[in-house]
């Protein structure tokens, strides 16, 4: 099953808020509305992720993933992606670093669409995401934020250093 995350090249609005504490909020605050979307690709279905209100509502949950993905050889884990218009429950299961998601959606649109279970390389999963983490930092930090005014940016960036290779659209 395909797997792939088109990180794209989303610009920033240049804001900093001095009231932002954590990074979904300084997220929301950077990026405008109307910049390039991370694309999800699952099979053959194209699902556009929005980095102001898509990854900011999701980056807990995208980091704690990594995180225990990291972690732990076998596990389970269950995710109920926070935002509208990715409205899905995924249930991971890994053992001997082979990683199966079923999504439950609930989305009517992405429910008639064909998104069976998928089943990857743990590392090739995680590997996915590193580039989704490098434009998130680099557009945090171009914008004044860092481990010093947002308490979750060194988990953050401790992610991102962590895996090891970027996926396969920026080998």
């Amino acid at each position: 099953m395909n797997f792939r995350i088109q990180a794209s090249y989303p610009k920033n609005n240049t804001a900093f808020c001095i009231v932002d504490e954590k990074i979904s909020e300084a997220i929301e605050t950077i990026f405008p509305m109307m910049t390039e979307d991370a694309i999800l690709i699952w099979g053959t279905s194209y699902i556009p992720l929005n980095y102001k209100y898509d990854i900011s509502y999701m980056i807990e949950d995208i980091i704690s993933m990594l995180k225990i993905l990291r972690e732990n050889q076998n596990g389970e884990l269950k995710i109920d992606w926070p935002t509208s218009t990715f409205a899905c429950q995924w249930l991971f299961a890994w053992h001997n670093k082979i990683l199966t998601i079923s999504s439950k959606w609930r989305s009517e649109s992405r429910m008639s669409s064909n998104l069976s279970d998928l089943e990857i390389n743990v590392h090739e999963f995680t590997y996915e995401w590193k580039k989704v983490l490098e434009i998130l930092i680099e557009n945090l930090e171009s914008c004044g934020y860092n481990i010093d005014n947002l308490k979750d940016m060194k988990m953050l960036c401790n992610e991102f250093h962590l895996i090891k290779s970027y996926g396969l659209l920026y080998s």
